[in-house]
């Protein structure tokens, strides 16, 4: 069994995936830098696969969070998706990368401004009047190509 494993990188901000090494060693070190937290939590996805996400990520304001299908929750922050063997041991995830961002949605709110025209003494113009705000949901785009 080699030291490096796969696993693919979700940046939800980025609205991103990419293939990524962990140190089989030290991969709850390696887990923790790749999603940027302190506290981490676990989903599983299907029999073979977990998703590590940052177990704290929904308690701050959230510019955007990712939906996996058929797990009723939101995730936020960025997500690390491994594969698990028998023995509950983080393997390289055995799905390809573009199953696995197909299970996933990224959700952000979006700002549309209303306008409206000016039309005063000496001023012809428009000027925001409002907002309108909708939720955008986009599967991740992949980057790269596997490792």
């Amino acid at each position: 069994m080699t030291d490096i494993l796969t696993g693919y990188l979700i940046d939800a901000k980025a609205g991103t995936i990419r293939s990524v090494e962990i140190n089989r060693q030290d991969a709850l070190k390696s887990i923790y830098a790749h999603i940027d937290c302190t506290c981490i939590d676990i989903v599983r996805i299907g029999d073979y696969h977990i998703a590590y996400c940052d177990d704290n990520g929904l308690v701050d304001g959230l510019e955007c969070f990712t939906q996996l299908a058929d797990f009723p929750s939101p995730l936020a922050g960025n997500l690390l998706v491994t594969g698990e063997n028998e023995e509950g041991d983080s393997v390289s995830p055995t799905h390809s990368i573009d199953l696995v961002a197909g299970r996933f949605l990224i959700s952000r709110a979006v700002f549309d401004p209303a306008f409206e025209h000016i039309e005063e003494p000496g001023i012809i113009g428009t000027r925001v009047a409002g907002f309108t705000i909708r939720v955008q949901q986009n599967q991740p785009t992949i980057i790269g190509s596997e490792v």
